[in-house]
């Protein structure tokens, strides 16, 4: 779960499962672009044209990305088979994540979802494999038999890497699964594999280390970013296990702001500009019509209003109209609210109790409640 994290850029969707790319994944991009063109293949095949090494190059780079994205796609396809919704993948300098809507409801879900990952790249390493074979008997181009060599390798590095017993990665969630499942404690579980997770990133690293000092620059870096990577990722992935846990606990209607101001629908946007947002400082306001709850307006739809037409149109005409998207029950856990703000792409719900307006969740609000109960936790351990 992201409290909070800088925006993707959106690609396309498959199966309903919407890919984005992390800006860091164009990075990683042109630098195996140009190790592939300029370094892997020239000094490995000498003897052909320059541009021939950058089309093989390339090729080699979508196909290797293209692996990637099937590698998490699989995780996609099971998780959403066994109703533990994955809708988004994000593809990112170290590879990619399928994002789970929550924890695995068990452990032997957690494995068939971890478990798939590497097993496709391991089908992917002997498809390339054959169709190299296959390249070589028929006398084709070296270049492009070693385009597939080179694809069947990366991908069974990639299962292998991925099955390293540290989590986040897939064989930490296999660790952590059979954890779970011995001592039926998820916290625990975790905890126990995402130190696994940062004793791996150690050793990456110094075995990264090592290699700068034997002259492998390029090589050892790559393992110290990837240490370094997968240490923050374990340090991340723990403490959002935990988080998620502790807001499953916590109802919607413990941490609500009760009776919230509220916009009239027929107010002015510039009215409500001057009013309200500028003068509480407030990032949203629920709309109310009637005695009822009808939208939302929320700086976002202000913003898309131009300045000039703000005078002339009314709250209702620009607001997020109320519906299953933005309205939450009180009785609801705190994480099915962020789980809704972000499928709704908003930070802000507002809660309805037998068809009455209860209050207004805010992301901020959930927050600052667990950076509040983490710091009241340290203390405690600190006494």
């Amino acid at each position: 779960m992201a409290l909070g994290a800088g925006k993707p850029i959106k690609l396309f969707k498959v199966a309903g499962v919407q890919v984005d790319i992390d800006y860091s994944w164009l990075v990683v991009f042109v630098l195996v672009l140009w190790s592939l063109s300029a370094g892997y293949f020239p000094q490995t095949y000498p003897g052909h044209q320059t541009f021939k090494y950058w089309i093989v190059g390339f090729a080699a780079t979508v196909l290797f990305f293209a692996s990637v994205l099937i590698h998490e796609l699989s995780h996609a396809a099971v998780g959403n088979m066994l109703g533990e919704k994955i809708d988004r993948i994000t593809l990112f300098i170290f590879g990619g994540m399928a994002h789970l809507s929550g924890e695995p409801k068990n452990a032997n879900d957690e494995v068939k979802i971890a478990g798939v990952g590497p097993l496709t790249s391991l089908v992917l390493a002997f498809a390339f494999w054959l169709a190299a074979q296959a390249l070589a008997l028929e006398s084709a181009s070296s270049l492009w038999t070693a385009v597939f060599h080179y694809l069947a390798f990366i991908n069974l590095a990639l299962a292998l890497f991925n099955l390293l017993p540290g989590f986040p990665l897939d064989g930490g969630r296999l660790l952590r699964a059979v954890l779970w499942k011995r001592w039926g404690d998820l916290h625990r579980a975790t905890a126990h594999a995402a130190d696994w997770g940062r004793n791996i990133a150690w050793a990456l690293m110094a075995l990264g280390a090592l290699e700068i000092f034997a002259g492998a620059l390029v090589g050892g870096l790559w393992l110290i970013f990837i240490g370094l990577f997968l240490r923050a990722a374990a340090a991340g992935g723990y403490q959002s296990t935990m988080i998620e846990q502790t807001l499953e606990r916590i109802r919607v209607g413990d941490i609500m702001t009760r009776e919230p101001v509220t916009l009239a629908a027929e107010l002015s946007v510039a009215d409500a500009v001057e009013g309200y947002f500028l003068r509480l400082g407030y990032g949203g306001f629920p709309v109310v019509a009637g005695g009822r709850v009808v939208g939302m307006l929320s700086l976002s739809q202000v913003r898309l209003c131009p300045a000039e037409d703000r005078a002339r149109k009314t709250v209702a005409e620009i607001m997020l109209p109320a519906d299953a998207r933005i309205e939450i029950e009180p009785q609801a856990s705190a994480i099915s609210a962020i789980h809704k703000m972000n499928q709704a792409n908003c930070r802000r719900l507002v809660v309805i109790d037998g068809g009455k307006l209860a209050g207004l969740i805010t992301l901020t609000g959930v927050t600052r409640f667990v950076q509040i109960k983490t710091e009241l936790a340290s203390e405690a351990i600190t006494n």
